[in-house]
């Protein structure tokens, strides 16, 4: 038999796994819903214009995401935040961050470009 106290841990281990793997999908539809991708990447890798979000931490990504819904920026170029957090609350914020602080790469090659989209061949 199982003692009571490991048992309620095991059930409290599960909660915390099954919540977290809960946000990171939720996190992940918000980040491709809400256009991030466009800008910071399929695998929020960033690029020279824009910033990595892939594994930041979670308490600096919410802290970003406030100060854009306040409409803090530290350069004008961040400004452009503003309008993509003004509809997203703090559920939201804490799911982006949990997708992005722990943001597993697709590997799945569904955003690859094979072939030349206007049919020209090199």
């Amino acid at each position: 038999m199982i003692p009571k106290a490991l048992s309620l841990f095991l059930l409290f281990e599960y909660t915390v796994y099954a919540t977290s793997v809960d946000a990171y999908a939720l996190g992940k539809n918000l980040y491709f819903e809400h256009g991030c991708s466009n800008c910071h990447g399929t695998n929020a890798e960033g690029s020279s214009y824009y910033p990595r979000l892939a594994h930041q931490k979670q308490d600096y990504l919410i802290q970003k995401l406030n100060a854009f819904k306040k409409g803090i920026a530290m350069t004008q170029k961040q400004e452009i935040m503003f309008t993509f957090v003004k509809p997203l609350d703090q559920k939201d914020f804490k799911n982006l961050s949990i997708y992005l602080s722990k943001l597993k790469k697709d590997t799945s090659k569904k955003y690859d470009i094979e072939e030349d989209l206007l049919g020209v061949d090199f």
